[in-house]
């Protein structure tokens, strides 16, 4: 039975064991733990970090919400993982694949504006505080955010309707064309992947040309090395998007051109994988941003002053 033409209230379990169905919801419920205290996280330090420019802490702020917003949505994978079947009815079949939509759709634009923007500080650095002010960059997010509102109802105004897919627990827009999953697959993924990496690569080796004429001139590198953080730094997030729906893109070609089931196990691992790229951000800016991380340490001590917590040595 194929799954487009099953109704999203009607999936049949998968007739897992009780033991599998556990360990499969943990592991949900891991993911979207992490991923929303992972993006909360972020969102606190972005504002408090003092390295960041305003217009890249509120585009770094609106990529943590959106991500926080997937996180959301897998708590509702975790509970339709946990009854083994789909337990919101059509309609909330409906409005998680809108929501789901919107949230991947925002995030893609977050990435991309991150992207132009420190393409902006590296090839234009003395009018990068002109053109990319923190007014604009929220003025930006807003224009995206009602773009992608807007659309996200098109699919139910023109009878598209998603299903559960019980193998993956995610209700989605079925498409079995061939070129449309081609399409999104070369346009959403492929394609802007190995742009952004060229771009990447001649701003990186603009960056360097600035950081050597520094060094001969003896002038203050501060400001160069920290648009080369930021650019290594957005760089890992670009392709880790990119590496974690890649699989789910090239699943749905697949299935396309076979016409046949994906297996249920290939399912559940290319969308969580591609799920889980809400929460690897953080560690990614924890790891190439020095002041990000010591700032998250700080704002985890003030919140939980338990870690902060030590023994005093014994006095004899």
């Amino acid at each position: 039975m194929s799954i487009e033409t099953m109704n999203s209230t009607t999936a049949v379990p998968l007739g897992l064991s009780p033991v599998l169905i556990a360990l499969r919801t943990c592991f949900v419920t891991i993911i979207a733990v992490l991923i929303i205290c992972g993006n909360i996280l972020v969102v606190a330090v972005t504002r408090r970090v003092t390295n960041l420019a305003d217009s890249t802490k509120v585009l770094m702020t609106s990529l943590a919400v959106t991500d926080l917003l997937v996180g959301v949505s897998a708590v509702l994978s975790a509970v339709a993982s946990a009854l083994d079947r789909w337990p919101f009815g059509d309609v909330g079949c409906h409005f998680y694949a809108m929501f789901k939509t919107v949230a991947i759709s925002m995030s893609i634009l977050s990435v991309t504006c991150l992207n132009i923007e420190r393409y902006i500080a590296v090839t234009r650095p003395f009018k990068f505080p002109l053109w990319c002010t923190r007014r604009r960059a929220i003025t930006l997010v807003v224009v995206a955010s009602i773009a992608c509102l807007s659309c996200a109802p098109l699919p139910w105004i023109f009878a598209i309707s998603p299903y559960y897919f019980e193998g993956s627990l995610l209700c989605f827009y079925s498409n079995t064309s061939i070129y449309l999953n081609l399409v999104f697959l070369l346009s959403c993924n492929v394609l802007p992947t190995l742009l952004m990496s060229c771009i990447y690569w001649h701003l990186i080796k603009i960056s360097r040309e600035h950081e050597q004429r520094l060094n001969r001139n003896g002038n203050n590198e501060a400001n160069n090395n920290r648009d080369n953080k930021a650019l290594k730094t957005f760089l890992v997030v670009t392709l880790t998007f990119a590496g974690c729906f890649f699989p789910f893109a090239l699943v749905r070609v697949g299935r396309s051109l076979t016409g046949k089931l994906i297996p249920n196990w290939l399912q559940f691992l290319s969308s969580w994988l591609g799920t889980s790229n809400s929460m690897f951000n953080v560690w990614i800016y924890c790891l190439f941003n020095s002041s990000f991380r010591e700032m998250a340490k700080k704002v985890i001590s003030e919140r939980f002053p338990c870690f902060n917590r030590s023994v005093a040595p014994a006095v004899a």
